[in-house]
């Protein structure tokens, strides 16, 4: 591959994990996530609640990312 298609593939692949992260937003309103748990789970700080919110998103866009390169790869294998 030449170094063009390299950072082509790179952007595109930052581009979808801002894509699904957006669409995890949308999804996944934060006031609703957190009056769910804190219906379960009873007070959360408000800072504790903000990183792991956050990081959950973030963690599930790569984790939606990294599937959709990886079945990308296997079917252009194929």
């Amino acid at each position: 591959m030449k170094p063009i298609q390299y950072v082509l593939l790179w952007i595109s692949e930052a581009f979808l994990f801002a894509t699904a992260l957006v669409m995890l937003f949308i999804i996944f309103p934060e006031d609703k996530v957190y009056w769910f748990f804190r219906e379960r789970l009873g007070f959360i700080e408000e800072y504790t609640w903000n990183n792991y919110y956050f990081l959950s998103l973030c963690v599930t866009s790569l984790l939606i990312v990294s599937i959709v390169v990886y079945l990308t790869a296997v079917i252009k294998k194929r």
